[in-house]
């Protein structure tokens, strides 16, 4: 066990006798589609949730978006089947209401990749509308190129009376001369348009595998590449997830003239693997969650951010399970995969930890959180998102499918 992981332990140790009572987290409705393995993250809005999906080169159903009714939420039911397009995964989804003077109504963005690069165009971000679930149609499908599978995990923002789609675009920059951060104006969601390109090489970082990326990521396999994006409460920020590059946040007052801020890095001795991050509603304090798929296991960072320039690291949690270092196994892993501040009460954060399923922390004090609550879906759990919908967390299972927990 390293340092860092005893003196978490042993903060966890000594708060646990002043802890109040546990939070509860209620599970009230399921709804299986029968994809073990396949299914991704989960959103919802207006009663209705979009179960994402994923593949490998090896197996790609091309399953899309599965959409499910949740206006009983103790009785879901399949509604239906979006954005499966053939040889492609729809792995982070996001539905959204938009309300311009171009256009009104629900929409579903999606993004696809190919499941083998260079079997199609490169992937895309695609937008349906959803306004009748049960009608859905196509508005869009914008390519973003050959150079990569496609779009990863994204974020839908308005800034003014704009609304802007944050794409990573994982390994664009390595294979062509198109930054792996793009901003995609979907004011329209018809006629969607890139109005920015970044990559971390435009500031000196080195992106690719192993000795490409060298000495600026780390690991037991080396990689740089933009895996997600957050944008600030403000919307004034971008923080890029570039997995062994750590964290680096951009100024997007303008969007289209992205401009680099600052850079987190975890530790040198640690696997790196930065998935993904939340922020707290002030926009001081960012989560972070580092994936990895072995022993030595991850677990949250919480870091302060009030200085872009010099951000720090001043707490941590971590589960019994990644704590003890328990081994997982070929479909089961101990590691955070998305962690996610309260939109309603900020001092407290649901986070998706695979086969620890659901854990709830409070970061009241963000140098000691401490666990809550928790919930872990049976059998074979594999929590890979949350995210809220009205008073419920929709919770995304590779496994099992989703979830509408009451919080």
């Amino acid at each position: 066990m390293t340092f860092l992981r005893a003196v978490l332990l042993a903060a966890l140790l000594a708060v646990a006798f002043v802890l109040p009572a546990s939070a509860a987290l209620e599970p009230v409705g399921s709804y299986d589609p029968g994809t073990p393995g396949m299914n991704a993250s989960a959103t919802g809005l207006d009663g209705f949730l979009y179960l994402g999906s994923w593949g490998s080169s090896a197996y790609c159903p091309g399953l899309g978006v599965r959409v499910v009714d949740a206006n009983v939420p103790w009785a879901l039911t399949g509604a239906g089947t979006i954005a499966d397009y053939p040889r492609t995964t729809a792995e982070h989804v996001i539905a959204q209401h938009l309300d311009t003077p171009a256009y009104s109504g629900n929409v579903l963005f999606a993004g696809i990749q190919q499941c083998i690069l260079g079997t199609a165009e490169g992937g895309a971000l695609a937008a349906w509308d959803v306004s009748d679930p049960y009608n859905p149609r196509e508005l869009s499908y914008l390519p973003v190129g050959r150079g990569s599978r496609g779009v990863h995990e994204f974020t839908v923002r308005q800034i003014g009376d704009r609304w802007y789609a944050f794409l990573a675009v994982p390994n664009s920059e390595s294979f062509t001369s198109v930054g792996d951060f793009r901003v995609v104006d979907v004011t329209d969601p018809r006629n969607p348009v890139e109005v920015a390109t970044w990559g971390a090489p435009s500031v000196g970082l080195r992106v690719g595998s192993g000795s490409q990326c060298t000495p600026d990521c780390r690991g037991t396999y080396a990689q740089a590449f933009l895996h997600s994006v957050t944008i600030s409460p403000d919307a004034t920020r971008a923080y890029l997830s570039y997995w062994d590059l750590g964290v680096l946040i951009l100024d997007i007052s303008n969007p289209a003239a992205p401009t680099y801020l600052g850079r987190f890095v975890e530790p040198q001795v640690a696997e790196g693997n930065a998935h993904s991050v939340s922020l707290t509603p002030d926009g001081r304090t960012m989560l972070v969650g580092d994936e990895v798929f072995a022993p030595p296991w991850s677990y949250m960072r919480v870091v302060d951010v009030s200085d872009p320039a010099n951000p720090v690291q001043i707490g941590g949690y971590a589960t019994p399970n990644s704590t003890a270092e328990t081994p997982g196994g070929a479909e089961l892993w101990y590691s955070i995969h998305n962690p996610l501040v309260d939109d309603r009460d900020p001092t407290r954060a649901y986070v998706a930890w695979y086969g620890d399923g659901v854990r709830l922390v409070d970061i009241s004090n963000p140098m000691a959180p401490w666990e809550i609550g928790s919930w872990v879906p049976s059998p074979d759990p594999q929590v890979w998102s949350v995210s809220f919908m009205d008073d419920y967390l929709v919770v995304g299972d590779v496994n099992t499918g989703v979830y509408l927990l009451r919080r």
